[in-house]
């Protein structure tokens, strides 16, 4: 059975060392030369600090399997110097320079202790490490920082720069202890080591497994509850290493997720609680990646299945899929059951379709064709009618919702509109105007009305004629109507502005009236009676904007344009025989052009969304 004995300080000279332990980076930049003795604390902490930086840089160039008595002999003599010093430091330093003092004699001795563990030295390890065992570990991020100086300057130590130190501290001491069969204390140290939240992810893999290591040398040291625990965090930490460090584990042959699996099942024989299964199920899609070929790996599967697992339906994929594979390998004359892998994929795919939503149809057809990979052709047909039973239903739902898309069109709302400025005239006869328009998404349809009452002539037609005495004062009103069609499209990012062509047409019927007439032949003078009418086809350039909320709307537009008239003068009278007392009357020609300026603003309900 694999352990972990020595993979502390084989690996943990190049990947643990390496840590910032102690914030001392950089110091060795500031070495120069230094009088032979100390005279004050200060200068005796400065020296002592000086030849831990050297000793650390001399460590970390050592190796496990180049190590020689010379280079221990030689750490011991470094620390030995530098603990003299410090000890004086800590007899006549005040009480800052006695913190650090302490500080450095603590990690003067670790460093020697590591490297007399790296010799296999354990108990001279051993002894030099419980020597400052309670001073390390009793460290906590009230007694940071640490404040001193070196050389002229100012240098701090905060809690981040010693708690990964600590860690590792915490982890090779309980090696050291294991080592020497000191397996209560090393399963006490390790435990804090576990849940130390600076510890790296190398040294949680080998700390969890020492506490398996440990259990195997001791028995009962353990609960079962904890044996399993620290078993499926062993094959968590494992799954957590970095490609790396898994290439160390297996070049020295370090457990993997082998040991820790077998243990899950050995320590939950005969007993079976919702912990238990819990824990299978955690363990499970791990051992798939590492060991599927291991029958025990197939065993937690069926485990779990047949004590209910509830696991989520991303846990019975990975289970149906190893079963595919535990078959094949089973097939292949591996040491795998394919029944019992039948067992399992059947069971992960009855509980993907408990799982599964009759609304969900691409799901039902996954179902099915999983059920028929297993040979299930009775659970295969199910699955396909309700499939093909999700689709129809979707497709008549699909169908519903595009008609009350079609009836509650976002694009589209109905405006009808009242013309305000007539309304705002203070005549009793008022004009009465209304329009409907058709809104879509990028355009709108507008048809028009309005009733005219007593409107003034436009006699641009005279004006530009520059006939004489032609005023609108002097030309009887008339009453009509108005009828006008306008595709509006809309432009800007408001979707609000709008450009169109607005088609018109219109009827005027003057006032009925005697005019003065004299025949130019004989200038025979009399009174006729007039009935004017006109007929007038209006086109124009319209701008404007259209605002629509749910219930109101507003549109303002300003157009310009022309008119093509017919005129009627109402009366056979030749005109071109005779003179008439109307300039109206006598100027204008039967068809004629004119130019038409228009403003308004409507006001009104809108049914839809608005824009």
């Amino acid at each position: 059975m694999a352990q972990v004995s020595g993979v502390f300080f084989q690996k943990s000279q190049t990947n643990m060392r390496h840590f910032i332990r102690f914030a001392m980076a950089g110091l060795a930049m500031l070495l120069f030369s230094y009088a032979a003795q100390a005279q004050t604390p200060i200068e005796d902490l400065q020296k002592a600090v000086e030849i831990y930086n050297a000793m650390r840089e001399y460590g970390d160039g050592l190796n496990a399997k180049t190590l020689t008595q010379s280079n221990v002999d030689d750490m011991k003599a470094r620390m030995d110097k530098g603990v003299v010093l410090l000890d004086r430091v800590i007899r006549e330093g005040n009480a800052d320079q006695i913190k650090v003092a302490r500080y450095f004699r603590n990690n003067f001795n670790y460093e020697y202790g590591f490297v007399l563990g790296m010799k296999g030295e354990n108990a001279k390890s051993y002894e030099v490490m419980k020597g400052v065992e309670r001073d390390v570990t009793s460290f906590t991020s009230s007694d940071f920082p640490l404040r001193y100086e070196f050389f002229g300057k100012n240098f701090v130590i905060n809690w981040d720069n010693f708690a990964p130190t600590q860690a590792e501290f915490l982890t090779g001491y309980a090696e050291i202890c294991y080592n020497l069969s000191k397996y209560d204390e090393a399963l006490k140290t390790n435990k804090k080591a576990i849940v130390h939240p600076s510890l790296s992810d190398w040294l949680r893999y080998v700390s969890v497994n020492k506490m398996l290591d440990i259990e195997a040398k001791k028995s009962g040291l353990l609960t079962p509850d904890e044996h399993s625990n620290y078993a499926l965090q062993a094959m968590e930490e494992y799954d957590k290493l970095t490609s790396k460090n898994k290439e160390v584990v297996t070049e020295f042959n370090y457990p993997t997720v082998k040991r820790a699996m077998e243990i899950l099942l050995r320590t939950n024989q005969g007993t079976t609680t919702p912990q238990h299964v819990a824990r299978w199920a955690k363990a499970a899609p791990i051992a798939v990646k590492y060991d599927e070929e291991n029958p025990n790996t197939l065993r937690l599967f069926e485990l779990c299945y047949r004590n209910n697992v509830t696991e989520i339906t991303a846990w019975h994929q990975v289970a149906n899929n190893y079963a595919q594979v535990a078959k094949t390998h089973a097939q292949l004359g591996k040491p795998l059951n394919a029944s019992t892998a039948e067992f399992v994929g059947v069971s992960a795919v009855d509980r993907m379709a408990a799982g599964t939503s009759l609304s969900d149809c691409d799901a039902l057809r996954n179902v099915a064709k999983l059920y028929g990979d297993w040979g299930k052709t009775a659970k295969k047909t199910e699955y396909e009618k309700k499939a093909e039973s999700c689709v129809a239903e979707q497709k008549k739902a699909q169908e519903r919702a595009n008609k009350i898309a079609r009836r509650n069109n976002r694009d589209f709302n109905l405006y009808i509109g009242a013309d305000m400025f007539p309304l705002l005239n203070t005549n009793p006869k008022r004009d009465y105007g209304v329009v409907v328009d058709f809104v879509f998404e990028k355009a709108a349809i507008e048809f028009g009305y309005k009733k005219i009452n007593r409107n003034k002539e436009n006699i641009f037609d005279l004006w530009i004629e520059e006939v004489d005495d032609a005023a609108q004062d002097n030309i009887s009103r008339w009453d009509g109507m108005k009828l006008h069609f306008q595709p509006k499209f809309f432009y800007g990012n408001n979707n609000r502005s709008y450009f169109g062509i607005q088609l018109g047409y219109v009827e005027k019927s003057f006032d009925s009236m005697f005019v003065n007439v004299t025949r130019d032949a004989d200038l025979f003078y009399s009174s006729e009676r007039f009935d004017p009418s006109v007929k007038q086809y209006v086109v124009l350039l319209n701008f404007g904007g259209m605002s629509l909320s749910k219930g109101f709307g507003i549109d303002m537009h300003f157009g310009f344009g022309a008119n093509y008239s017919s005129f009627d003068p109402g009366n056979a009278l030749d005109r071109s025989l005779h003179t008439i007392d109307n300039p109206l009357l006598e100027n204008r020609k039967d068809k004629y052009w004119g130019a038409v300026i228009h403003m308004g603003i409507t006001m009104g309900l809108n049914f839809g969304p608005g824009n």
